[in-house]
């Protein structure tokens, strides 16, 4: 850290005078403002530091700035001795005394994770909440990897950390959707700050986040056919395998297969059976034809139907 004091000559009162200001930089960071010292330009000592003179004001001022310096350094070094990210801005706002919270990222992430975990089953899925504690345990590597801290100021966050954040996901395996999708995570996290009014300025202001156009596989009708008809050495692939089957033969994502019951099970006046239920991912409502071979599956897990307490139709194990 280093820190100046100097006279802002052109910003003169109608008394002549001018203001002491302290300047503190940090890793090329640094801020500038007032002391609230106003004096003569010929009565301040550049070489020293300090203003000339011997009358109580000037004893008064050179107390100040003295302060000043020593509180900084004392903020600087608490910081470091905790393992806690600093900034010359947060140094500035203790300085001044001024009563805006100090936020870090972690904290706020795990802020929003707790709030998204009350919502859950109302309008939050299980698995959003998931998203995000994957993103905080990603961030929380990056940052001992990248800076050899455990958090950081909000204060901090620029566009350099999400390039560099970006990178690190990138070089760590990650392809670019994937990494994008994380990216974007982050931003609704800090969304979240700025709406708080705990950051200023959103480090995510013109840093384009775009999904690259991917071509999706599909099985031809001789590759469902094999899967179908091959022989697993156990029970639990065969459960696996047979509920991957229903999931093609129903259009339904893993999330809506886990969550079926017989309550979305319905017969139409022309006797067709209907699977009828809300989407998870989208909340539309879904109405899908019950084709013969995926009747066939339900039918043969109809034990389980009957006996698990949440009256689930398939025995869907993690994802």
């Amino acid at each position: 850290m280093h820190i100046l004091f100097w006279t802002y000559k052109t910003r003169v009162t109608k008394t002549g005078e001018v203001p002491v200001i302290m300047r503190i930089t940090i890793n090329g960071q640094r801020v500038s403002f007032t002391t609230n010292i106003f004096i003569q330009p010929k009565l301040w000592d550049n070489a020293k530091q300090k203003v000339k003179g011997n009358s109580d004001l000037v004893k008064e001022y050179n107390n100040k700035i003295l302060y000043f310096t020593s509180a900084a350094w004392n903020h600087y070094n608490d910081a470091f001795r905790k393992d806690k990210a600093i900034s010359p801005e947060t140094i500035r706002d203790l300085l001044l005394n001024k009563s805006r919270p100090i936020h870090t990222l972690m904290e706020v992430i795990s802020y929003h994770i707790e709030n998204l975990t009350k919502r859950v089953e109302l309008d939050i899925s299980v698995n959003t909440v998931k998203k995000y504690k994957t993103i905080e345990r990603k961030i929380k590597v990056f940052l001992q990897k990248k800076y050899s801290r455990s958090d950081i100021n909000l204060s901090d966050l620029s566009h350099k950390f999400i390039v560099e954040f970006d990178l690190y996901m990138k070089t760590e395996g990650l392809k670019h959707n994937a990494a994008i999708k994380n990216l974007q995570q982050l931003k609704s996290v800090i969304r979240v700050c700025v709406q708080n009014g705990w950051l200023e300025k959103d480090p995510f202001t013109n840093y384009k986040l775009s999904l690259k156009d991917t071509e999706r596989g599909y099985l031809t009708a001789a590759e469902l056919k094999v899967m179908e008809e091959v022989l697993l050495p156990s029970e639990r692939l065969e459960h696996v395998r047979d509920i991957f089957i229903f999931c093609c033969y129903t259009g339904l994502a893993y999330a809506d297969v886990s969550k079926l019951n017989s309550s979305h099970i319905e017969k139409g006046q022309d006797g067709i059976v209907w699977i009828k239920l809300n989407r998870t991912k989208s909340k539309s409502r879904s109405v899908i034809p019950l084709l013969p071979r995926a009747r066939e599956i339900l039918d043969k897990y109809s034990h389980y139907a009957k006996t698990n307490p949440e009256k689930k139709l398939l025995p869907v194990i993690s994802n």
